[in-house]
C-alpha cells in the first residue's frame, strides 16, 4: 500500500493496538470495532476511492469487514456496513501462511471504520488508504 496507508486502531483491554486476538478467557464470538479514521468525504475528495488491506493469522476465524458514515460527528447509529468489504474465514479454510486480503471500496464517506467479529487466533492488522 502506498505510504499514505494507516493502520487502524482498536482499544483491547485498554490499550490501543492494531492486532486484535481471540481472549484466552473468551467462550464466545467477541466483537471489536476500531477507532474511525477518516475518509475520502471528510477532504473533499470526488473520487471516494478507499482501499483496505486485512492481515490475519492462519488459525483465525471469523469476519473482518468495514463499515462507514457520512456523518461529520456520527454516533453509534450513523454507522452502516460497506458493501462487498466484508471477508470471512473459518475452520475449514486450510491456510499455511497468514492471509492478506484486500478490496477497494467507493464512496464519499467522512468517516470509515474496521469491525472484527472473531472466533479464533488473530487479526494482525487492518491498513486503510484513501
Amino acid at each position: 500500500m502506498p505510504a499514505l496507508s494507516q493502520g487502524l486502531t482498536f482499544l483491547v483491554n485498554n490499550s490501543s493496538t492494531v492486532y486484535v486476538s481471540y481472549p484466552n478467557t473468551a467462550t464466545g464470538t467477541m466483537v471489536y470495532t476500531s477507532d474511525q479514521a477518516q475518509g475520502d468525504g471528510y477532504f473533499g475528495s470526488s473520487d471516494g476511492l478507499h482501499t483496505v488491506m486485512y492481515t490475519t493469522t492462519m488459525d483465525f476465524v471469523g469476519t473482518v469487514s468495514m463499515q462507514a458514515t457520512l456523518a461529520s460527528e456520527p454516533v453509534e447509529g450513523d454507522w452502516f456496513n460497506v458493501a462487498n468489504t466484508a471477508v470471512s474465514y473459518n475452520a475449514l479454510n486450510l491456510r499455511y501462511f497468514p492471509s492478506v486480503d484486500y478490496t477497494n471500496f467507493v464512496g464519499n464517506f467522512v468517516w470509515v471504520r474496521g469491525v472484527v467479529s472473531i472466533s479464533a487466533g488473530a487479526v494482525e492488522s487492518i491498513q486503510y488508504n484513501h
